[in-house]
C-alpha cells in the first residue's frame, strides 16, 4: 500500500493536474471567503463552505478519473494484479493519494477562520467541525470517483460517470421535493432501485440466479407491502433521497450542529465505494 501511495502521489504532481486542482480550491474558497466574510462581514466560515460545494462537481471527476483507467491504459495495471500486494492495499493506497491530493488545499485554507479570529470573535470550534465534515464528504466524493474509474477504461467516460453520480447527489434533495408521495410511486420508485441492484450484482457475479432471487424477493416483499399496508410506503422514497442526499448532510453544519451520524455517513459511503472497487480489482484478478 505504501509504494502505491507513494506513486500516485508523486503521479499527480509530477505533471500539471494535482497542481491545478489544489489551486482551484484555494483560489475558489479564498474568493468567496472575501466576498462573504471579509467584505459582508459574516464570521461564519461554514457560509463559505458551503457555497462552494460545487467544486466536488469539478475536483472529483479530474482528480479520480486517471487513478485506475491510467493503469489499465498503460497495462501495469497486470503488473499490479499479479504482484504479491492485496487488492486491499493497492486500492486503499490509490484511495488514500487522492485524499491527501485532496487534503492539502483544505489544509492552506484552514487559516481562513484564524484570519477571521484575528479581526473579531469567531467561533473556531464551529468552522473546524464544519471543516472536517467538508474533508470527509469530499472523501466519499472520491471514493465514489475511483469506483467510477475501475469500470471503465476510458478517461473521459469515467469523468463524465463520476460528474453524472455526483450532480445527481448534489441536486438529490430538490429531486425528492419533485416525486410524488403517493405509495404507488414509492413502489415504481423501489422497483427502479431492485432492478438497478440485480443489474449490479449481475454485474459482480456473472450469474443470472442470485441477482433474479434477489429482485424477485425485494419485489415481492414491495408488493406485499403496496396491497396489505400501502400507508407505510407513502411518502417512503423522498424521504430516503433527502436521508442518502450526501450534499444535504452539510447543511446541519451550517445551522452549528456538530451532527456525528453525518460524519458516520461520509465514512459510511467512502468505506462502501472503496470496497466496491477492491472487489471489481478481485474480479479482473481471477477473470
Amino acid at each position: 500500500m505504501k509504494a502505491v501511495y507513494k506513486k500516485d502521489l508523486k503521479s499527480a504532481f509530477t505533471g500539471m493536474i494535482g497542481w491545478v486542482l489544489c489551486a482551484f480550491v484555494v483560489v475558489v474558497v479564498g474568493l468567496y471567503f472575501t466576498a462573504i466574510c471579509l467584505q459582508s462581514g459574516y464570521a461564519d466560515f461554514s457560509l463559505v463552505l458551503y457555497n462552494t460545494t460545487f467544486i466536488f462537481l469539478v475536483v472529483v471527476p479530474l482528480l479520480t478519473m486517471r487513478s485506475i483507467v491510467e493503469e489499465r491504459r498503460q497495462k501495469t495495471d497486470q503488473l499490479l494484479l499479479t504482484s504479491r500486494a492485496s487488492i486491499a492495499g493497492i486500492v486503499w493506497g490509490k484511495y488514500l493519494a487522492l485524499v491527501t491530493v485532496y487534503a492539502i488545499p483544505l489544509a492552506i485554507v484552514g487559516i481562513c477562520p484564524l484570519v477571521m479570529r484575528a479581526y473579531g470573535s469567531v467561533s473556531l470550534a464551529r468552522s473546524y467541525a464544519a471543516l472536517l465534515a467538508f474533508f470527509l464528504m469530499g472523501a466519499a466524493a472520491i471514493a465514489i470517483g475511483l469506483f467510477m474509474s475501475s469500470l471503465t477504461e476510458n478517461q473521459i467516460i469515467a469523468a463524465v460517470c463520476t460528474f453524472g453520480s455526483l450532480l445527481f447527489l448534489y441536486l438529490m434533495p430538490s429531486i425528492a421535493g419533485l416525486i410524488s408521495g403517493s405509495a404507488a410511486a414509492s413502489l415504481a420508485a423501489f422497483t427502479v432501485l431492485a432492478a438497478l441492484l440485480a443489474l449490479f450484482l449481475h454485474w459482480m457475479t456473472k450469474s443470472l440466479v442470485l441477482p433474479s432471487a434477489v429482485f424477485c424477493v425485494l419485489e415481492g416483499g414491495l408488493a406485499a407491502v403496496y396491497f396489505l399496508k400501502p400507508a407505510w410506503l407513502e411518502g417512503l422514497f423522498p424521504k430516503l433521497l433527502n436521508s442518502l442526499a450526501l450534499f444535504g448532510r452539510f447543511d446541519n453544519f451550517v445551522n452549528g450542529l456538530f451532527d456525528i451520524s453525518s460524519l458516520m455517513y461520509f465514512v459510511s459511503v467512502a468505506l462502501l465505494f472503496v470496497f466496491f472497487t477492491c472487489q471489481g480489482f478481485e474480479k479482473r484478478r481471477w477473470s
